[in-house]
């Protein structure tokens, strides 16, 4: 047991470059073969070629009629022959007579000897007969085989983290099983003496237990793979047992509390006498009390106390390490620029992220609202926001209509669909 030295009060800037380092560091590449259809918010293992033309044969975009262009070009107009349906689906590929016309399903193979389609808006049948008019120009209405896909052509890169339309885009080559990276395996732990989970009697001096719900719905937005979920009272010994028994590769354990300087931060000293501690403290507001580090072969995160703060904590730091940790490729989404409604002053010198709610309006553009008081036990100031209004180390005073940096939830959330 030897106690670790290690940075404290480190800069926004520096614990993310850190945490990111580590956790690139950390990276266990285990790709595996899953369906398709279960790989939603999965990350691709390595590149996706397709393997055919989509479309795989010319075929027609609209309901409507396959004409030889030449036969109407003079006057864009007059009557054609009708000739049996080309329906979707139909193997059998019809032979255009001159003269005439085949009635064409969407998807249809476009017959041999028609080069356009002329749609059902713009003719009228009568006896054997279908008059059409407005015949566009050579081409029109027709999908060329490969016009979206081509074969051998790169479809999807790897770290790629999979959309819905991902997934359609895949299907349409026919491939049915892909690698992709394994998830991360997640324990989380909340808690502390004062600590009761909803549904238990509320003793006096206890309070329910609201990150626990908070983060749990947070990891189940990045589609994680949570191992396990429990409390953890203040109590060295059993903080230490825990964490002997989940310190596992493939896994990231997430604690709630215990991580600042009182008589009964546990999680602290155990990781200080038994892990390997990064960093502790980054100056933010609010969040200060992060901790950071490696506990036998996982990584630890440990989050402050108040809902706000490991709310805070969780979008900056926790989801892109969960997404370099699953292999995905890590962008960043930048800021909105938005006017203030409403003077803000900011009188210390961490990084601060206000709680606030982004709208839009035709003749100002964009407004940003704080949602109330700041303060890190306020939950209802997260719950009525939607970003989060971003200034930098400097002591500032803002008035009405100055424009500041905003990160919307959405993008902290889900940058892969930004």
């Amino acid at each position: 047991m030897t106690q670790n030295l290690y940075p404290t009060a480190i800069s926004f800037s520096q614990a993310q470059k850190l945490i990111h380092s580590i956790a690139q560091q950390q990276f266990n590449p285990k790709p595996e073969v899953t369906d398709v259809n279960c790989c939603l918010n999965r990350v691709l293992a390595s590149d996706l070629t397709a393997k055919i033309n989509v479309p795989g044969f010319d075929n027609s975009a609209m309901d409507g009629y396959a004409i030889r262009f030449s036969d109407l070009a003079n006057d864009q107009q007059g009557w054609l022959q009708l000739q049996t349906t080309q329906f979707a689906g139909d193997g059998d590929r019809q032979v255009l007579a001159e003269n005439s016309a085949i009635p064409i399903m969407t998807g249809a193979v476009i017959p041999e000897g028609a080069d356009t389609i002329v749609v059902k808006e713009n003719a009228q049948k009568k006896e054997g007969k279908v008059h059409l008019r407005d015949i566009g120009i050579k081409g029109n209405y027709i999908r060329k085989t490969g016009a979206d896909i081509k074969a051998g052509s790169k479809i999807l890169a790897k770290g790629v983290r999979l959309k819905a339309q991902d997934i359609g885009l895949i299907s349409s080559v026919g491939c049915k099983n892909i690698a992709v990276y394994k998830k991360i395996n997640i324990v989380l732990f909340t808690g502390g003496d004062e600590i009761v989970q909803v549904g238990e009697d509320l003793l006096p001096g206890q309070i329910y237990d609201s990150v626990r719900p908070t983060l749990q719905g947070l990891l189940q937005s990045q589609n994680c793979n949570i191992t396990h979920i429990d409390s953890l009272k203040d109590n060295e010994e059993q903080i230490k047992q825990a964490f002997d028994e989940y310190g596992n590769e493939n896994t990231l354990i997430i604690c709630n509390g215990g991580v600042s300087a009182g008589d009964k931060d546990y999680i602290l000293k155990v990781m200080q006498d038994y892990g390997k501690i990064s960093f502790h403290k980054v100056n933010i507001k609010p969040g200060f009390p992060l901790l950071f580090g490696h506990y036998n072969k996982t990584l630890f995160f440990g989050l402050p106390g108040n809902p706000v703060s490991s709310f805070t904590n969780f979008c900056q730091f926790v989801i892109p390490t969960l997404r370099i940790l699953e292999g995905e490729e890590i962008k960043s989404t930048g800021f909105v620029r938005a006017k203030l409604t409403k003077s803000y002053s900011k009188t210390h010198y961490r990084r601060e992220f206000v709680r606030a709610r982004l709208s839009y309006d035709p003749t100002f553009g964009f407004e940003v609202s704080t949602t109330g008081n700041q303060s890190s036990g306020r939950l209802t100031s997260v719950t009525q926001a939607n970003c989060f209004i971003v200034l930098n180390e400097t002591h500032q005073e803002l008035q009405t209509g100055d424009e500041v940096n905003v990160q919307r939830f959405v993008d902290l959330l889900y940058p892969h669909l930004t």
